[in-house]
């Protein structure tokens, strides 16, 4: 039987951990809450996606923008907070988050359709 282990975010240890674990075994890290803090930024990109559905727009773009503060990496998330943006008139502002989305994923497909709904040429 396989058992289920959390890895230490910390890239110092990276220790695995069982999945019940409160803090890390090998360094002390927090393993559950760092497991509830990424957790939650997938709760906040899902209730974007629902307040956009919903015609919310300007409460999907402040949930995107909150999970792009918190995980600026993300690029489906600073794709949504760039359409968000720019179904709100924000035109600056998602072109700016097209070219960080094309300067960590070149080639990125919506954010090549964005840019050029914007008339700029993606890099």
């Amino acid at each position: 039987m396989e058992v289920l282990t959390v890895r230490c975010p910390d890239p110092r240890c990276g220790t695995g951990n069982p999945y019940d674990a409160e803090d890390c075994a090998g360094c002390g890290t927090p393993v559950r809450a760092y497991g509830r803090l990424t957790a939650y930024a997938a709760h906040l990109f899902n209730r974007g996606l629902a307040a956009a559905r919903e015609g919310r727009t300007a409460e999907a773009r402040d949930l995107f923008a909150a999970v792009v503060h918190w995980c600026p990496a993300d690029v489906e998330a600073r794709n949504a907070l760039a359409l968000a943006g720019l179904r709100l008139g924000d035109a600056d502002g998602a072109r700016r988050q097209w070219e960080l989305v094309l300067a960590r994923r070149p080639g990125d497909p919506l954010a090549g359709r964005g840019l050029s709904q914007l008339g700029a040429a993606p890099r």
